[in-house]
């Protein structure tokens, strides 16, 4: 295919001086030119050129308390071989397993984790990227153990296997995720000979599998494949740290040098994936979630060359964009269509492009898929005859130059990662290495129109997604994710002259000029400049319908603003009917809004409504000059908001698909979301939604909208680049437009956790996707309260060193799974909670008894920690939490989370810190015997939630109180290995008359030996003579195990343990067989309904303030009653907190006054009251 234009690559010779390292002495070249970068950058920055050739850029960001590194290898998949698939991705997972200078399995990942670091590696179509961040100190140690991936891997052949289950976990865990699926389809519909129509995961069939059916040596090939590509010639490495140019120089130079030069390496890819053969082609494929899709995949050429006039992101924008005469707005109006987007491979592939244009379709959109593709065509006719528009173009360049000169800065990994990956693109000169993806240079009306002319009904192919097709039977099935799907050629008038109805085409326009362009980028400082930001917001004024905090920018003085309103309301989420209704009016109101504001949100003002908990929550943030009329804009459609009758048909349609697509989710989101239902007060599992959203009703949303804003409590902040009077003229508008009303607090603060009762209980949940592979466990120790500032940075800290351990030995070394790790959650009110999760094909039995055996274990690495170690953790954790904020977003998400937990902790990382300096190893130990060791926890309380594949044996609730946990794991472990001829009684007898003094070997054989009696024949004795006749060859196949394989060691753990006592037995004082939950043999409870479970556990009580604050604007407050907690039955609980309502001190005669009257109105309702209801305090 014809290129864009015929450039030259940069030239990346000129202004290359050859240098020194100061320390060392070794020869590196560096670029001596200017670097383009934003006038808010304050890193420095240094290219260089290494002796191999390989390119590394050097930022010194000061401020940075973590320092990062990325190395990006310009090849990935695309250059797998035909015959082992996924050899890339092979070879990117075993390059973390040791080193000839480390050759210690896991050495590298548990020196980052020591220092508060993390690493991660992904592959793509044309690169490799690997990274990590680590705190500053440690970083010429990371980097030294990292470089090594590149210079002297060892490829260990005992990691060969277990690596490959990795691999192949992950691959199974995307079975079922529709976005891998449609991924996967494009391109093994794609042109045959092309490596884009490979399948880039790899699996254990298509490498091992494949290597065997070949007769190679799979771990020679990957040897191979690393020594044939891997060059530092197409290696771009970038080092960011608070250290100086020059040491960031030396570490690249001395730690980097040593990759081996090779020449360009990059893998030439010839041709097409679209070709001829492929374009004009209809593939219909079946979803997994009920959807309707449309994707136009257009041919392109390479794009690289003209990466700075980006014609294509004028193209982008015009084509997705929702005002009045867009594509979107006639589909919208039709009920054909909820969203669009457009968008080219940019500069990513090198040689060839795509262009995607993606329409989500209701279910009457695709049977109208040919209007859809004609009123697209329309468009994209109506661009070519009116001509590139230069006023548009100097639009998008004016917003993205803003946005440039004014960047916030990204995390330090992050930022890494986007620069080596972006550094392959060989027209980039040196000067651009920062700016290239950001700035437009220049409009060419030419090469927008040689764009739009791509975009042509002969240069394209059509798929068409939906779990079912009435038109045509899928019969072809894709062979790695088993797609089921349909191709034709289309028909003749969609391949031509495509026409538009001339109707339609007259409603199709260009947008109008963006009325929310940032042209006032002025920046309002603080009238008396400060030496440091101040740590808290303003309070302007509190009452009881409304709080209003304002923090000014003090610190990043850019141009930008950020507000935050949270609608609080008794309605929102008093019912799952109602909790339906809130989400159904945010996606309504945002819907519209989108359209109304998209050149809001075209100037980078962005905004959201979302439903959280207890709340409607309304986020806008970007150029400051623009967010009060976004503000007032929002508000008004909210409070007014007049519902469509076809739009509310076609959201709730859309609501209903995704609550059933949520049944798809991966299992680990499927526990979060149970674990969520489990512990708080009101929520609403999934049976719970899709029985409610029967209920849902066009008039009960009009009613809803009504009662939403008749009792709610308002809270608000304005931050950034305003004044106090602008935030306060804000702060009006909001009370004009919502006309709040006074609202008890207790009424608007429903949401609250349970106080679990001391105890060990599980909770077993089938997957409700029937095909997926994968089972998940999460083991939740609830441990001090949210407020105990000592427990909660000494849980942090354990998290960071278990975490590395947990990986390291339940993923690595065990291979239990893909997903594994340690992490920490709390909620606003009630405990924090430690949490081991592990997603894998293991049965969920097993999978707890393993994570049981890390944790007894666990306690003993705890006591052999060094001090070093343990200084480390801790210093890490201190620099991390004393790290400066980015960006005025950073600031306000920390000031807006304080404020809406009702704490208003805003010097909670101080706070943190002066405990962490205070923190002793003693102190973890203390820690893990008081919530983790079940053998020292006097109130050990702790939930494991097991979500169970179907396509593995589950225990009944029955089997789970008659047998020990132990028993359950081995049991499931040999069902899962085919091993079915033992039922689940004869495997406890074995289990309980085995010598436990016997080897794993003979305990084997022994098993093995009740296997083959079990399968054998059974006669009668009549024919007992002829037992003599039958071939000896016919016996029943017995267990042929390694003492290694999962099932030696569930049978070791179920041998040791049956002497064991029922030590959880006596946790607990309350009998919850009463409500049919079961309790095994060691005394763990099966939580059969969680509703049930919740109704016998206390509330924890509503969040207390730590602080009283005086607003600047006194008001009076008339306080209201407040009620009775209530439970979601409505049914009276006892709290076991205090009211959040402390009185606020009156600084006025008339605030006194107010507060009097208050108190009197209070007597005054409580008087008047019938006497069933008075039962408030």
């Amino acid at each position: 295919m014809e290129s864009f234009n015929n450039c030259t690559p940069a030239d990346w010779e000129t202004n290359f001086e050859s240098k020194l390292t100061v320390e060392s002495l070794l020869p590196y070249k560096e670029y001596t030119g200017p670097i383009e970068k934003s006038g808010n950058d304050q890193r420095q920055y240094r290219l260089i050129r290494l002796p191999n050739n390989l390119t590394a850029l050097c930022v010194q960001d000061v401020d940075a308390k973590e320092a990062a590194t990325s190395l990006s290898v310009n090849v990935g998949s695309g250059a797998n071989p035909v015959e082992l698939q996924g050899l890339a991705h092979f070879l990117e997972h075993m390059l973390f397993l040791g080193t000839e200078k480390y050759p210690k399995e896991g050495e590298y990942d548990a020196y980052l984790s020591k220092n508060s670091g993390k690493c991660n590696a992904y592959t793509s179509f044309i690169e490799t990227n690997y990274y990590f961040a680590v705190e500053n100190g440690a970083l010429e140690g990371a980097l030294d153990r990292f470089a090594q991936f590149f210079i002297s891997p060892l490829f260990n052949a005992d990691c060969v296997d277990r690596e490959l289950k990795a691999v192949d976990s992950e691959y199974k865990g995307n079975l079922q995720s529709d976005a891998r699926r449609i991924y996967q389809l494009v391109a093994r519909t794609a042109n045959s000979a092309h490596p884009f129509s490979r399948f880039p995961t790899g699996n254990i069939g298509t490498l091992k599998g494949a290597a065997e059916e070949l007769g190679l040596d799979l771990r020679e090939e990957l040897i191979k494949f690393y020594h044939k590509y891997y060059s530092a010639d197409i290696m771009r490495l970038v080092v960011v740290g608070n250290h100086s140019l020059d040491v960031l120089s030396e570490w690249a130079t001395s730690k980097f040098s040593d990759i081996k030069s090779k020449g360009n390496t990059r893998p030439v890819i010839d041709g097409h994936p679209l070709d001829k053969v492929v374009l004009g082609k209809m593939v219909y494929y079946k979803t997994v979630c009920e959807k309707y899709e449309l994707k136009l995949q257009f041919a392109l050429p390479g794009l690289r060359s003209i990466y700075g006039t980006k014609p294509f992101d004028y193209i982008n924008t015009l084509l997705s964009h929702r005002e009045p005469g867009s594509i979107y707005s006639v589909l919208r109006n039709n009920g054909w269509a909820t969203a669009i987007s457009a968008h080219s491979s940019g500069v990513y592939y090198d040689g060839f492009g795509t262009y995607d244009i993606n329409v989500t379709a209701t279910p009457e959109g695709l049977e109208n898929y040919e209007a859809i593709v004609s009123i697209i065509f329309g468009y994209i006719n109506m661009l070519v005859e009116s001509g590139p528009q230069e006023w548009y173009y100097q639009e998008l360049a004016l917003v993205s130059k803003a946005e440039f000169d004014f960047k916030d800065k990204e995390d330090t990994e992050t930022y890494a990662r986007t620069l080596s990956s972006g550094g392959h693109n060989q027209y980039v000169p040196p000067h651009q290495v920062l700016s290239h993806s950001a700035l437009h240079t220049g409009f060419k009306a030419d090469l927008i129109t040689k764009g739009l002319r791509y975009l042509n009904p002969g240069n394209y192919r059509l798929f068409i997604g939906a779990q079912e097709h009435k038109a045509v039977e899928c019969k072809l099935e894709e062979k790695y994710y088993n797609i089921l799907h349909h191709v034709a050629d289309m028909p003749s008038h969609m391949t031509s002259d495509v026409k538009c109805n001339r109707n339609i085409a007259k409603m199709l326009h260009l947008p109008g000029r963006n009325k929310f362009l940032p042209e006032n980028l002025s920046v309002t400082k603080p009238a008396t400049p400060v030496d440091t930001p101040a740590l808290e917001p303003v309070l302007l004024r509190k009452n009881d319908k409304f709080e209003v905090w304002f923090k000014q920018d003090d610190q990043f003085f850019t141009p930008h603003g950020h507000i935050g309103l949270t609608i609080s309301s008794e309605y929102v989420d008093n019912s799952p009917v109602n909790h339906l209704l809130s989400t159904l009016l945010c996606n309504l109101v945002l819907v519209e809004l989108q359209e109304q504001l998209f050149s809001a949100l075209k100037a980078n003002n962005n905004f959201s409504i979302a439903h959280g908990k207890g709340s409607i929550d309304v986020d806008m943030h970007g150029f400051s000059s623009g967010l009060p009329l976004l503000l007032t804009t929002i508000l008004q459609k909210l409070k007014t908001f007049e519902v469509d009758t076809q739009q509310f048909s076609i959201y709730l349609a859309k609501l209903e698909r995704t609550l059933q697509s949520k049944r798809h989710d991966n299992p680990r989101q499927c526990l979060y979301k149970q674990l969520d239902a489990v512990n708080m007060v009101p929520a609403f599992d999934q049976d719970m939604l899709e029985e409610a959203l029967k209920n849902v009703t066009l008039e009960g949303l009009k009613a809803h909208i009504g009662l939403l804003f008749s009792k709610a409590y308002v809270k608000m902040l304005v931050s950034g680049n305003y004044t106090q009077e602008v935030a306060l003229d804000a702060s009006n508008q909001v009370l004009d437009i919502l006309q709040l009303q006074p609202v008890p607090r207790s009424l608007v603060n429903t949401h609250r956790t349970l106080n679990i009762e001391s105890g060990y209980y599980i909770q077993n949940v089938p997957i409700s996707d029937q095909k997926c592979l994968n089972s998940a466990v999460v083991c939740v120790f609830y441990c001090g309260s949210v407020d105990d500032t000592q427990d909660a940075v000494t849980l942090r800290v354990l998290k960071h060193l278990v975490h590395s351990a947990c990986f390291a030995q339940l993923r690595t070394s065990e291979q239990l799974g893909y997903g594994v790790g340690a992490r920490f959650d709390y909620n606003k009110s009630g405990r924090e909670m430690f949490m081991i999760v592990l997603e894998g094909e293991s049965n969920p039995a097993y999978t707890t008894k393993r994570i049981n055996e890390f944790i007894r274990k666990y306690r003993q690495k705890l006591q052999e920690l060094t001090a070093e170690e343990f200084e480390s953790s801790v210093q890490s954790l201190i620099s991390l939490k004393q790290e400066k904020l980015k960006s005025i977003d950073d600031e306000f998400s920390r000031l807006w989370t304080h404020i809406k937990s009702d704490k208003y902790k805003f010097d909670a990382l101080n706070k943190d810190v002066e405990h962490l300096k205070q923190l002793s190893k003693d102190d973890l130990l203390a820690f893990w015997d008081k919530y983790v060791n079940n053998d020292t926890a006097k109130g050990y309380t702790r939930l494991d939630m097991q979500m169970w594949s179907t396509k593995i044996w589950q225990p009944t609730a029955e089997e789970f109180e008659m047998y020990p946990s132990t028993v359950l794991s081995l049991y499931g472990s040999l069902r899962s290995e085919g091993h079915t001829g033992l039922s689940i009684a004869d495997v406890q007898s074995f289990v309980s008359s085995a010598d436990a003094s016997s080897s794993i070997e003979l305990l084997l054989a022994e098993l093995n030996e009740l296997y083959v009696t079990k399968q054998a024949p059974s006669v009668s004795n009549e024919t007992a003579e002829a037992l003599d006749t039958i071939d000896a060859e016919v016996e029943a196949p017995g267990i042929v195990l390694e003492s290694s394989s999962k099932i030696a060691t569930a049978l070791q753990m179920a041998i040791s343990s049956v002497n064991e006592t029922p030590k959880f037995a006596t946790l607990n004082k309350t009998n919850f067989a009463n409500i049919d939950m079961k309790q095994s043999p060691e005394g763990i409870w099966l939580i059969n309904d969680y509703t049930q479970f919740k109704s016998t556990q206390a509330l924890n009580g509503l969040q207390i303030p730590l602080r009283k604050f005086v607003p600047v604007i006194t008001e009076p407050v008339l306080t209201e009653v407040s009620q009775p907690s209530v439970t979601t039955d409505n049914t009276p609980q006892p709290s076991t907190g205090k009211s959040a309502d402390a009185p606020r001190p009156f600084n006025t005669a008339y605030g006194m006054l107010a507060g009097r009257l208050g108190l009197w109105r209070q007597a005054w309702k409580k008087h008047n009251q019938p006497a069933a209801t008075s039962s408030s305090k």
